[in-house]
């Protein structure tokens, strides 16, 4: 059976109360945090599979532990529409997909507790399943625990990659072993519309076992606003090292500024030096009473390479 690994990215770190230090000792009386329900939501264009909501509880100041607790038994409905000219939503009401919790036969049958999918994907029918449109907007609606929660998100077009190829290769020492790695360089052109960003993702052929985005391991690379860019040629090189030999599937997305600006303060409040740094404001998209999280909208294009 494989082993799922859903939860790689959690919110906690970015939600741990963080204060300033000094000199002197006081006696503070710290009031207990209000629990937030955390909100983990994609929809894109090429993968059914990767269409998905988490739904969890953050935990209070004063209780063990560090993990999120799921919220199960939510109603959860993704419905796809166009915004029109007078900037109102026209939403399709036959397009709106329930999003289930459920057993998974692409994993094993392995229960998903606060993982929320297209039924159609449990029933093995991913022709059929959820699947985003560049070009149209989508609504999340959340149902859970007596409350009401939305979210809005646009598949923007997609920014094709023209090709990927690897090069840059230096020894890796580990103390244990040297291993010879390379840099995956992505090319593609940027649009000339200004105000692109991009988020890049790529998968192992080692960790194919890993489920969804957050799975994917330390891969989220945020390439920033193209405003020193606009339409230009672009050929970027990661600075990740990759195994000689290894089978790498990499997706370029490209999302809307609000989930860039998201998953930007995430990345920095996840990489914060700890309760004695500056606070990080961590940003959110679900509208909605003690809410924290984002609705994606990834724009795909997908590629393979095998590292040389």
């Amino acid at each position: 059976m494989r082993t799922v690994n859903i939860y790689r990215f959690t919110f906690i770190t970015a939600l741990i109360v963080m204060f300033m230090s000094c000199e002197r000792n006081f006696d503070i009386k710290l009031e207990d945090n209000v629990p937030q329900l955390i909100v983990e939501a994609y929809i894109n264009n090429e993968l059914p599979l990767y269409n998905y909501v988490i739904l969890g509880r953050s935990q209070g100041y004063y209780d063990n532990g560090f993990e999120n607790i799921p919220v199960t038994g939510a109603t959860v409905t993704i419905t796809e529409g166009t915004l029109e000219a007078n900037n109102v939503y026209n939403w399709n009401t036959a397009t709106k997909k329930r999003l289930i919790e459920g057993k998974l036969p692409q994993f094993g049958n392995a229960m998903l507790p606060g993982v929320y999918f297209d039924s159609m994907i449990s029933r093995n029918q991913l022709n059929r399943a959820l699947i985003g449109t560049p070009g149209k907007h989508y609504l999340l609606e959340i149902d859970a625990e007596g409350k009401h929660y939305s979210a809005i998100t646009q598949l923007l077009p997609v920014v094709p990659v023209d090709s990927l190829t690897s090069g840059f290769h230096y020894l890796d020492d580990d103390g244990d072993s040297t291993l010879e790695k390379a840099r995956i360089t992505v090319h593609y052109k940027d649009p000339d519309t200004i105000g692109n960003t991009i988020l890049h993702y790529w998968r192992h052929g080692y960790d194919k076992d890993n489920f969804g985005w957050g799975g994917l391991g330390s891969n989220r690379f945020i390439t920033g606003s193209d405003e020193l860019v606009n339409g230009e040629y672009i050929h970027l090189t990661h600075s990740y090292g990759f195994l000689l030999t290894d089978s790498v599937s990499y997706f370029m997305a490209g999302v809307e500024r609000k989930v860039y600006n998201f998953w930007d303060s995430f990345n920095k409040a996840r990489s914060n030096g700890g309760p004695f740094s500056t606070p990080v404001k961590l940003l959110n998209t679900i509208e909605g009473e003690n809410v924290i999280g984002c609705f994606s909208g990834f724009s795909l294009s997908v590629r393979s390479i095998v590292i040389k």
